[in-house]
């Protein structure tokens, strides 16, 4: 997997259909599953600690998600990425979210993600409607767009691209 960087990332609508759910390990020892995250706006964020723009994302999630007020859940997943690296990125790194680690690659296979950093925008009922693979300016997204655009099929705000097919 290769890092990917771009000044004017957008989400973009997603026609792959459903993704697996997945359940992995925490930084913390506990087990996280997609499905506990069922009733809210989900943002599934692949990383990696090596990957400058992965690094510089992650408060901007955080942020986001505190902007949101409990809307939008943010799953963080460590690429094949040491247990021990990411202990020592998220010491000195602070987030409102649960980092799980994907040591094998198994849930980034399953999900076909190809780029670091690559975030799902899943709506509250567990469906992909956006992906965006690259790093994004997070803090200039208002979360009542994501969360509104998310709710529905198609359309949404003008910051939003849809490459739709329809």
């Amino acid at each position: 997997m290769q890092p990917v960087s771009a000044t004017a990332a957008e989400l973009q609508r997603w026609n792959g259909g459903g993704q697996p759910a997945f359940s992995l390990p925490t930084i913390d020892g506990a087990t996280a599953k997609l499905e506990s995250a069922r009733g809210h706006v989900v943002l599934v964020h692949f990383f990696a600690t090596w990957c400058e723009p992965c690094r510089e994302e992650l408060p901007a999630l955080s942020r986001l998600a505190a902007r949101a007020g409990g809307d939008v859940t943010v799953l963080a997943i460590a690429v094949a990425d040491a247990d021990r690296s990411v202990q020592r990125f998220f010491a000195t790194t602070s987030v409102d979210f649960p980092i799980l680690l994907d040591r094998d690659r198994v849930v980034a296979k399953a999900w076909k993600v190809a780029t670091l950093p690559t975030t799902f925008v899943l709506d509250a009922g567990l469906r992909p409607r956006f992906v965006v693979e690259t790093d994004n300016a997070w803090d200039s997204l208002d979360p009542n767009e994501l969360t509104s655009t998310s709710a529905v099929d198609a359309g949404g705000p003008l910051s939003i691209k849809d490459v739709s097919n329809h």
